[in-house]
Parts: C-alpha cells; sequence; structure tokens
C-alpha cells in the first residue's frame, strides 16, 4: 500500500496565484520609507533628537484619522533612533504600547516595568510598587525613556497615567520619561483634564489624510513588492486610490482593497487582478473597517451606537410614492434618552446634552450615522439621525464587544 499524499502538499502544487510576497501588501507590513511624510519624519526625529544629548524630549501627541501614517511613521523613528543609540552606547530607551491591549494606568506601568527588568516577574504587585520600580529602573539606568501610548484614548484613567508619568521626572535624579500619545480622534483631547492635556500636547501634529494621487504612488510601491510582474492591472491601481480617496484619504483601506482584490483573483484562479476585483472588494473591506472602527470606539459612543443600532431595527419603514422602502429617521431626543437609560442599566454615568452632541458630530465624521436638520413640517428644532450602515451587524459586533470587555 502506497504513501498517502499530503492533502496540503497537492492543494500548495496546484494553486495558482498572483502574489509574489503577499505580507507587502498587508495593512500590519512596516515599510523602509514613507511617502509623503517626510516632514512628519523629520519634526518627530527632530524631538527625539534632544534624547542624544542627555536631555529629556518635550511630550508629543499625534492626531488624525486612521491610516494616515501615524503609527507607522513614529514606529520607525523610534526604532532608529534606538538603534543609533545603541551603536553609540548612549543610555535611551523606549517601548511602543497599543493602549487597546494596555487599557489602563496599571497595564501600561506593567509593560514599561517588564521592558526594564526582563528577567524579573511583577504578577500581582500593586500599581504604587511597580511605578516606584519604574523610577527605580529609570533612574538605576540613567536612561532618557520614551514611552509610546498608541490609541491613548482607550486608557480608562488616563488622566491618573499621564499626570503620574509626567510628574516622574520632578522625582528622577537621573534620566527621564518622556510620552508620545497617538490618537485616531481629533476631537480627544478636548476631553483631557486642563492638566494632562497642558503636559501631553507639548508639541501636536496632525497627520492629513492622503490624496488620491499620493495613495496611488503608495500602492505602486507596494503593489511592485507584492504582486508577481504583470499580475495587476495599472487600472485596477488607480481604481483602488480612487475608492479610498473619496472615502476617507486612508492608506490602509486602500493596501486593504488591493490585497483583498489579489485574493478574489486567485480564488477564481485568475492572472492578474482587474478593476473588477477591486469592485467586488470594497463592499468586504468596508464592512471590515466599519467593524473594526467600532471596536476602538470609547465605551459611551459604543453605548449610544448601540442605542441607535436598537432603535433603528425597531423603527418603522415607510412606502414611497415610486414604491421604494424607506427607514424612517430617529430623533435626536428620543436617541438621548435611550442611550442615558441603557448607560445607567449598565452601571454607568450618561454624558451631559453636550458631550451627547460632540459624539453624534464624531460619529458622524466617522462616516457611521447620517445627521439632517428636522426641516419643516417637524416641531421644534432637532437632528434627524440614521445609520449609514446595517443595524443587525453594528448590534451584533458591539454585544461582542461588551461580552469581551
Amino acid at each position: 500500500m502506497g504513501e498517502t499524499t499530503n492533502i496540503f502538499e497537492t492543494h500548495f502544487a496546484n494553486q495558482q496565484t498572483v502574489f509574489l510576497d503577499r505580507n507587502a501588501i498587508s495593512p500590519h507590513f512596516m515599510p523602509n520609507k514613507f511617502p509623503f511624510r517626510e516632514k512628519q519624519i523629520h519634526e518627530i526625529s527632530q524631538i527625539f533628537s534632544t534624547n542624544l544629548n542627555q536631555k529629556k524630549s518635550d511630550n508629543l501627541f499625534l492626531y488624525g484619522k486612521t491610516g494616515t501614517g501615524k503609527t507607522s511613521v513614529t514606529r520607525l523613528v523610534l526604532r532608529q533612533l534606538l538603534e543609533f543609540a545603541g551603536k553609540q552606547n548612549l543610555p535611551i530607551n523606549g517601548t511602543y504600547i497599543n493602549c487597546r491591549n494596555h487599557n489602563s494606568k496599571y497595564r501600561v506601568l506593567s509593560k514599561v516595568v517588564k521592558e526594564l527588568f526582563p528577567e524579573e516577574n511583577f504578577l500581582g504587585y500593586s500599581a504604587a510598587f511597580i511605578y516606584d520600580k519604574v523610577m527605580d529602573g529609570v533612574n538605576k539606568k540613567k536612561t532618557n525613556y520614551l514611552i509610546v501610548l498608541d490609541e491613548i484614548d482607550k486608557v480608562k484613567d488616563l488622566d491618573d497615567l499621564v499626570y503620574a508619568l509626567t510628574r516622574s521626572n520632578d522625582e528622577l535624579e537621573n534620566g527621564s520619561v518622556s510620552v508620545v500619545g497617538i490618537s485616531n480622534n481629533v476631537f480627544f483631547k478636548e476631553r483631557l483634564d486642563p492638566r494632562t492635556k497642558s503636559s501631553l500636547c507639548q508639541h501636536e501634529m496632525i497627520f492629513p489624510p492622503y490624496n488620491a494621487e499620493e495613495l496611488n504612488k503608495i500602492l505602486d510601491e507596494r503593489a511592485e513588492l507584492a504582486f508577481k510582474p504583470k499580475a495587476i492591472e495599472e487600472s485596477a491601481i488607480n481604481l483602488a486610490a480612487a475608492f479610498a480617496a473619496k472615502e476617507s484619504g486612508d492608506a490602509r483601506t486602500a493596501v486593504m482593497l488591493l490585497l483583498k482584490a489579489g485574493e478574489l483573483a486567485d480564488k477564481k484562479q485568475e492572472t492578474s487582478v482587474q478593476d473588477v476585483h477591486v469592485q467586488k472588494a470594497k463592499k468586504k473591506v468596508e464592512e471590515e473597517l466599519i467593524l473594526n472602527m467600532i471596536a476602538t470606539l470609547p465605551k459611551h459612543q459604543q453605548l449610544l451606537l448601540h442605542t441607535i443600532a436598537s432603535l433603528s431595527m425597531h423603527k418603522k419603514s415607510q412606502q414611497r410614492i415610486t414604491g421604494t422602502i424607506e427607514e424612517l429617521p430617529l430623533f435626536s431626543g428620543e436617541i438621548y434618552e435611550e442611550y442615558a437609560k441603557n448607560a445607567r442599566n449598565v452601571k454607568e454615568q450618561p454624558v451631559s446634552a453636550r458631550w451627547y452632541r460632540e459624539y453624534i458630530s464624531e460619529l458622524e465624521m466617522f462616516g457611521l450615522i447620517l445627521t439632517a436638520a428636522s426641516g419643516h413640517g417637524i416641531r421644534g428644532n432637532t437632528r434627524l439621525i440614521r445609520l449609514s450602515f446595517d443595524a443587525k451587524k453594528i448590534k451584533e459586533a458591539l454585544e461582542k464587544q461588551f461580552e469581551n470587555a
């Protein structure tokens, strides 16, 4: 009896692919250069370079929409700073922390202390002990320590964290601690305590969205690395760039469009990626990005969006003269009342009417809802609100998020 052929060998041998290096078109790929971000790279490196003179660098706050290069650029500059400091034997250290995973002062400090003392275990120690240990590590190593807090708005007790880290420089005899905050939310800093804002935002930098021409250049460079020669049409690259520029100016969206388009071409066993693959990929990418965005929202915005989704699912529809069915909009007041009730049900204090209006504006900016003034025929002055995405999918995604919180 002969040896059975491994089913994966058969699959792999027969699989045709348009990809040369699929990883190069992944949203997580870290290129060696960033077109159209030279100005931001220069400014961040200027701020960080203070550490090379044994001085503390200023705190820095970076913000802008998703996919504008904030995280990648900052990690590139930090990595190169640490590489250079290592070669020059300079006492400079730093760590990148994603606050979606480390969303409290305790978790952030635990991550830092582990970097400073990799051989020790601090499980079960108090926050005060870990803070003192971080200070002890910085002091003994006489190091200038940079802490990059990505998605900084996810930290529940952020004011306490930033206050502790910035105050630490008054206690340190040797070395220093600098904070770099990164946020997708352009309104986020307005919610900070005035002391936190003044200490964190010593320098601020906005990362603007990319335009279609810039996205085209970025995609051209990535496609050359990711796809086999002649395995992608130039028009498909142009279309992906145009879609992303129109929607958000988000390089991550553009890259994901090409990745999904390539996967669709492979699935059909076709030899090149064409416009039709990009068009089909668009819906999948939009859905994925929206669901990812929902996961990054602050808790009260999630509660508010869940309220809108729930109310939308139970709102009556009306038939227009043309025969089409149209969902009736929700009134701003009814949403706020229901949101406040839902917040109290989960032991949360509802935000004020002012912050509620800010949240609505942000959800609209993210493209999750559409709003309009009530206009004639409706008593009073209110905003009419509609979801711009499937209510059931949003509700399910949020409920899964609440379960995992």
